[in-house]
Parts: structure tokens; sequence; C-alpha cells
């Protein structure tokens, strides 16, 4: 089967055209592990992943510095870090991020580019065909440019460009278009923000107060008691590349984790400077025993919230179309089985912008519902129990509620 019909059995929306993303060889990878072992594929991808992130996370955090210190960064790191370890194409992207960081990083305290900071051109090309993240890869660089004119500012001495970062960042930003996308892949995650943004939670405006954003505001709290005990104007550097990561977590929730992951190496190697290059093995064993028990405890199809559903749906035995909210798609693949199809799957870069808006007001607040239902022939919804739409299922319609979990109804039409 051509790779841009994989998953068209998912999802009832067809409009001719190949899918094009931006995450291609993930998807592709996903394909091979669903062959292989079903879904579970997926849990290994994301236990091995996962513990590769956590495991060099410790690795950056602890070596060199005093266990007291670091260790509380690195609990800190994980509180961050640990929701983002999803069966995803992002946690691919979340590895190529760390890497980011830390060059960055390096660059701030060297004053310089090294000749292996010129791999980050294929690495980027390799980034972009893997997750649409890759974007960050020239802005990073651009930014710590910027960076380095104001640390020469501040410190009074020669202004110089560094011309050679802002080529790299060029370059980078070159490779990142070496995609099936190509120079529209620069612009997938603005469109995707504006596409997605009503109704993907991750997508939505940062909020201040909230589970996700506690980590990330507790290091800004550390970054600025740093600066204020400092007081040099050295620090201008740091400050400003520290502002525009949080204009850049602002925006929406995904960015949290990858502000975080740029952020803290630098904080690490200006405020933290380690010792030694040495890790003591106490030092590695225990935040990789942690991070063992972390991923391979968590079942995350456990913690699904409408898996009931989908059981049930596979228990019947019949072939069911349906209607769903796009939150629901998830869990209802895993555990529906292979004679369910839904309206919509996981892939927002599948759907044209205009036609998801309709087709996800009429799953929130049932208007033209009536449309999807013979257009597509639906005889099964999965939709928010505390809905507008399933007010109209349940009394205009008249399907049978066969079965609620949690925050979603299951109707069958009768």
């Amino acid at each position: 089967m051509p790779f841009s019909q994989l998953g068209d059995s998912w999802s009832l929306y067809h409009d001719d055209q190949f899918w094009r993303t931006s995450q291609w060889l993930t998807e592709l990878l996903f394909s091979y592990l669903h062959s292989l072992s079903g879904w579970h594929g997926l849990i290994i991808y994301r236990n091995l992943l996962g513990l590769t992130v956590l495991i060099w996370l410790s690795r950056e955090i602890l070596r060199g510095r005093r266990f007291l210190l670091a260790f509380p960064l690195l609990i800190l790191t994980t509180f961050m870090v640990a929701p983002l370890v999803q069966e995803r194409p992002a946690l691919v992207g979340l590895l190529f991020t760390l890497a980011l960081g830390r060059s960055a990083a390096i660059i701030l305290e060297n004053h310089a580019l090294s000749r292996s900071h010129w791999w980050w051109v294929p690495a980027t090309a390799l980034w972009a065909n893997l997750h649409g993240s890759w974007v960050l890869a020239p802005a990073a660089l651009a930014f710590t440019a910027l960076a380095l004119i104001i640390s020469a500012a501040s410190r009074n001495s020669r202004m110089r460009v560094p011309w050679q970062l802002f080529f790299l960042s060029a370059g980078t930003l070159v490779a990142g278009c070496l995609t099936p996308l190509g120079f529209r892949g620069i612009l997938l995650p603005f469109q995707m923000a504006d596409r997605a943004s009503a109704f993907i939670v991750e997508w939505h405006r940062t909020r201040l107060i909230d589970g996700l954003t506690a980590p990330f505001a507790l290091l800004l709290l550390l970054v600025i008691v740093m600066l204020i005990k400092r007081r040099t104007r050295t620090d201008l550097d740091l400050l400003f590349l520290v502002l525009l990561w949080t204009i850049f977590a602002s925006l929406a929730f995904r960015n949290l984790g990858s502000a975080f992951l740029i952020i803290l190496p630098l904080v690490l190697r200006r405020f933290f400077p380690a010792a030694s290059p040495q890790l003591s093995k106490i030092h590695w064993s225990i935040p990789a025993t942690l991070a063992v028990v972390a991923v391979l405890v968590v079942n995350p199809l456990s913690a699904a919230s409408n898996q009931s559903i989908g059981k049930y749906l596979l228990t019947t035995g019949s072939e069911y179309r349906i209607l769903n909210g796009y939150n629901a798609s998830g869990p209802l693949l895993a555990f529906g089985g292979e004679h369910i199809s839904l309206m919509v799957d996981g892939r927002a870069d599948r759907y044209p912008k205009e036609w998801m808006a309709e087709y996800l007001r009429a799953a929130r607040d049932g208007v033209g519902v009536e449309r999807y239902i013979d257009e597509y022939k639906l005889n099964a919804a999965v939709i928010e129990k505390a809905s507008m739409a399933a007010h109209v299922f349940r009394y205009r319609l008249e399907w049978r509620e066969a079965l609620t979990e949690e925050k979603y109804i299951l109707f069958i039409r009768p």
C-alpha cells in the first residue's frame, strides 16, 4: 500500500489527495511496529525513547555537580518531561531538542562554533523527516547568534557579528526543507497552531496556573533568583534567550517542554558549572532506576479515557462507522478492533482546516450532524456526554445510549 494511503481505513474522510506529513519517517516506523507487535509496538517505542531521554537528562544534570544541588533539578526536569513521553513522533523531537539546547549552551559559553556543530545541517534534514519540531534548530541558532552580539556589548568587547552561526542557522533552515513538504514545512507549525488551537488542548495558549506549567515556572524562578544574586551585565545574553524562549513557551502548552529543554542547559552551564566531567556510579544508578520504573510501570493504554467503549464495540463483532470527537480517536482505534472506522483520527494535518472546523462543530454542538450521518453512512457516535451534540443524538435523532465512560458516551443508531 502506498505510504500516503496508510491509515485510510481508520478515517472515513477522503479528499482524493495524498497525505503529506512532515513526520513521514516516524509514521512509517509506527506502521512497521504496529504490523509486528500491534499497538504494543508503539509502547515499546515509547519505553525505549523515554528511557533514552530521561537517562540522558540525568547524565547532563548530575555530571560534575553536587548531588544535593543537582538532584532537585533532575526531579523538576522529570516532572516537566515525563508527561511528554508518549507514543508520538514528538518523542523523537525531544531527543533532538535536548541535543540542540546543549549545543546552544556550549556555543554561548565558548563564544565560538566548533566543527562538530556543523553536523546540525544533516541532523536537521533527518529531524525534519521525523517531526515538525525541526524548526527549533534554525531558530535556536539564530537566537544564540543574537545573544553573542549582546554578550559582546555587555562585556564592552569588540563587536563582531557571528556570521558563521547565522550561516549555520540558514543551513539548517534549508536542510529542514528537504522533505516531501519542501518549503511548506517551515509554515506547518504556524498552520497547525491556527488549525488545531480550537480543539486540541496542547495547542491552547499556555495558562500560568496549570500543572503542566509549574515545572517551567519554577525553572524561571530559579533563573530570576540567580540573576538577582549575581547582578552582572554579563548575564544579559542569558536573560535575552530566556525571555525569547519564555515567549515561545507561552504560545501553546506543547511548547513548554521544548523551551524547558533549551533553557535548562543554559542555566546549568552559566549558574552551576560542572566541576568535573565524571559521573559516579551512584549518580548513574539512582536516576536510571527511577527512569526504568517510571517508564515501564506506567501503561498509557490503561489510562485511556474511553477504552471500555472501544472494547464494547470489539465484542459486538459488528462493523461501525463512527462520528467521534477528535480526542476520542486513539483509544477507539487501539481497543475497537479492525471493524470500526472513525470520521477523524489523531492526524490533524490530514484534514483541511475548514472541513475540520465544521465537523468538530457538529461533533460538539450537533450543528448539521445529519449531513455527516447521511453522507458517510454513520451508525454510531462517540462524543462528550456533556455536549450539545449528545442532546441532539439523544432527543432529536433518538439514537440508543449504549455505554457511558467518564466524559464520553456511545450512541448506536437504531
